[in-house]
């Protein structure tokens, strides 16, 4: 598998930083307040220790997964913990945070239109900055595939989320993610998994090698 060096990591982290910029936006007009969402560092982890930044292997979290359309393979995943995600649901129905108690249809929902707005947004910015033979190319556009949601223990969400890939999987990137909004004062911590397939990671080095993410 390929691994990124620093330099590159952090060109990752600067395009992805204004996919939150974009994914901010596009929230903030969705709650009707201003939010920021602020990326940390990109870490390119083990399987293992990605399962230990959700979180206590016995926690519950709620995560939504999306694949990847076009020039790129593989997968993305935005996983909240449990009283994170619930609170996210309480600002998207613009309700009290602690409101919401349990995942139902309706806050399934919004967990999941929230993830297809940062997917979108992150990829935009990965389109927009990279060389564009991993923009737009006959392949289609760079896209996330429907979020599918899950709900399930810190320990063995992977597993389940990632069925298909884990056997192939070695390394993940890995970026924690602050949500926060200044209507609410809340301050909550996301996790986004970017799982590139092992050819996509390694274009994806290649292109960051360019230095033209800027």
């Amino acid at each position: 598998m390929s691994l990124l060096n620093e330099v590159q990591k952090r060109m990752l982290q600067t395009i992805l930083g204004r996919g939150a910029e974009g994914a901010s936006q596009a929230i903030s007009r969705w709650i009707g307040e201003p939010v920021r969402l602020l990326p940390g560092e990109v870490e390119q982890v083990e399987l293992a220790a990605a399962a230990e930044a959700l979180g206590p292997p016995e926690g519950l979290v709620a995560a939504c997964l999306m694949g990847l359309t076009g020039p790129l393979g593989g997968s993305i995943l935005l996983c909240f913990e449990d009283r994170a995600g619930l609170a996210l649901v309480d600002l998207l129905l613009r309700q009290p945070i602690g409101t919401t108690t349990e995942w139902g249809e309706v806050e399934r929902s919004a967990a999941m239109e929230t993830a297809n707005i940062v997917g979108c947004a992150y990829l935009n910015a990965l389109a927009a900055h990279l060389p564009s033979s991993l923009g737009t190319t006959t392949a289609g556009e760079l896209a996330p595939t429907p979020p599918v949601f899950f709900h399930e223990f810190a320990g063995s969400l992977l597993q389940f989320a990632l069925i298909n890939q884990a056997l192939d999987l070695d390394k993940v990137l890995l970026v924690r993610t602050t949500f926060e909004t200044g209507g609410a004062g809340a301050r909550l911590d996301w996790n986004l998994l970017f799982i590139p397939d092992a050819p996509s990671l390694a274009a994806l080095a290649t292109a960051l090698a360019g230095g033209d993410a800027a």
